[in-house]
């Protein structure tokens, strides 16, 4: 080939390279993207496991909030972050030294490393588990259908008048409500038989429950609310978020 043809073949071909790499790089970003989406809805789920020394776990996912929650009892509401291979938790110091031990059985000099640091989390998923590893040491995780989820929490809803009412679930089976701002507490009870809820705020000072003071509704466990039939005269559904934090 003459030295100008090959020339004019090599300048072709560099110009079709550099015209193609930025759609290559688009459809790069795309693959990326669509992969970060599928894995962020997989995990967004209630996920339960048992930590080294056999007690609970939950991983909790609420959209751009995780509920970590140890041995039915401690709740740590975090902020996360996801990547295909590694889930990143930002937290302080209580969050971070339980989910170092629910890996590890014994102290170790490693432990001065985290105080104020992200936890970092190896995961993957297998079949229908969830499975985090943490310097080889792996917990299986089963997704927990999301009746599962308790509600022993804080709600809020917002009223027709422009107020907002905050209600309040203890895992002792008493609740209380208020208006905000500036409303005074109210104490009941309250019971739950899967989705169905029921509320009793009738004072102490009655031998009998008033129906009026009976609140029923039901838990969407998807959606993560609670939805009551009447909370008072000329009300009609009315529907509590959970607040996380």
């Amino acid at each position: 080939m003459k030295p100008f043809a090959r020339l004019f073949v090599h300048a072709a071909l560099a110009t079709a390279l550099l015209s193609a790499t930025p759609f290559a790089s688009a459809a790069q970003r795309r693959f990326f993207d669509q992969r970060a989406d599928s894995v962020q809805n997989r995990i967004l789920k209630r996920w339960v496991g048992a930590k080294v020394n056999g007690l609970p776990l939950w991983l909790d996912f609420f959209g751009d909030t995780m509920l970590v929650v140890s041995d039915n009892a401690s709740q740590h509401p975090v902020d996360y972050a996801l990547t295909p291979r590694a889930l990143t938790v930002y937290g302080g110091t209580g969050l971070t030294h339980m989910l170092y031990h629910a890996f590890h059985r014994l102290h170790t000099e490693t432990e001065a490393f985290f105080p104020e640091s992200p936890f970092v989390l190896r995961y993957r998923f297998s079949l229908d588990k969830l499975l985090v590893e943490v310097d080889q040491i792996t917990i299986t995780m089963t997704e927990q259908n999301p009746l599962a989820r308790p509600i022993e929490a804080s709600w809020i809803a917002d009223l027709s008048d422009g107020t907002q009412m905050e209600l309040f679930l203890s895992r002792s089976g008493t609740a209380l409500h208020r208006i905000r701002p500036g409303g005074s507490r109210v104490f009941g009870l309250w019971k739950r038989a899967a989705r169905n809820i029921e509320f009793d705020w009738t004072p102490d000072s009655l031998e009998a429950s008033d129906s009026t003071l009976i609140w029923t509704g039901f838990f969407d466990a998807p959606g993560q609310k609670i939805l009551l039939d009447s909370i008072g005269p000329g009300t009609s559904v009315t529907i509590f978020r959970r607040i996380i934090r």
